[in-house]
């Protein structure tokens, strides 16, 4: 079997036992997931040394027997945490997009990227590249440079990749100029990106808190460069201030 094909197999294999798993069934030992699943319990063992090293599996006190670990419980505390920004943010950016006339939306960041998790087309819609699921790289988007401006610092580097590539003609591609620009963004609460992502686009972004009073989201107004002029941008912040403020709360913040 090709190194590639084996890597896939043993994935599928990993999902299976996590699978297994239920509140009828939280506990299980080697020989119950060989047999749940026909595998051989010399490959079971191997896949489940693994996941409990990376915590998606622990051994129970009596030991024998393994459970769900600690690490999917916080990948479900993500999970709830975005459904609860979606679900909270699709009222405050419909207000925005009446209000202000362009498309707004609310992401949020992973990894070295941010992740557009809805948005709300305005009437005059023009092809951007911030749909609903996409990934844009964090360093030249207004949200993902809000969203790295208020990171602790020693993390922003991990959060950005090696290269910073040139995206659009005014990307910043230099990390210290970047983390300029993430400081004076950290003072005044906002972010505005021109031409960063790709020519023609002007975007505008706030945080968004939780109850922890940590930045989890931010919310976003776009639109083209020859309909938001420089002398619009006052107004533009101040309705996204408001906004942010509006979902913070709701968030419990």
């Amino acid at each position: 079997m090709a190194e590639h094909d084996y890597l896939l197999h043993s994935v599928r294999n990993a999902m299976k036992i996590l699978r297994l798993f239920s509140a009828e069934r939280p506990e299980l030992g080697i020989t119950e997931m060989a047999q749940l699943l026909d595998l051989r319990k010399s490959t079971v063992h191997r896949l489940v040394k693994t996941m409990t090293e990376h915590d998606f599996l622990e051994k129970t006190e009596k030991g024998g027997k393994y459970r769900l670990g600690l690490a999917l419980l916080g990948l479900s505390g993500v999970m709830t945490t975005n459904e609860e920004i979606l679900r909270e943010s699709v009222p405050v950016l419909q207000q925005l997009v009446d209000q202000l006339g362009e498309a707004a939306h609310v992401s949020v960041l992973e990894g070295t990227d941010i992740v557009y998790l809805h948005k709300v087309e305005c009437r005059h819609p023009v092809r951007l590249l911030s749909h609903i699921g996409r990934r844009n790289p964090a360093y030249c988007t207004s949200s993902g440079q809000v969203l790295l401006a208020f990171m602790k610092e020693e993390m922003v580097d991990a959060a950005l990749p090696e290269e910073l590539v040139p995206m659009g003609p005014n990307t910043i591609t230099d990390k210290a100029a970047l983390k300029e620009k993430l400081a004076r963004i950290r003072r005044l609460g906002y972010s505005i990106a021109v031409d960063e992502l790709h020519e023609g686009a002007v975007s505008m972004a706030v945080p968004v808190r939780d109850f922890t009073g940590e930045v989890v989201a931010a919310i976003t107004v776009v639109g083209p460069t020859q309909r938001i002029h420089e002398e619009q941008y006052g107004t533009f912040i101040e309705a996204l201030k408001k906004a942010g403020e509006k979902l913070t709360q709701k968030l419990g913040g």
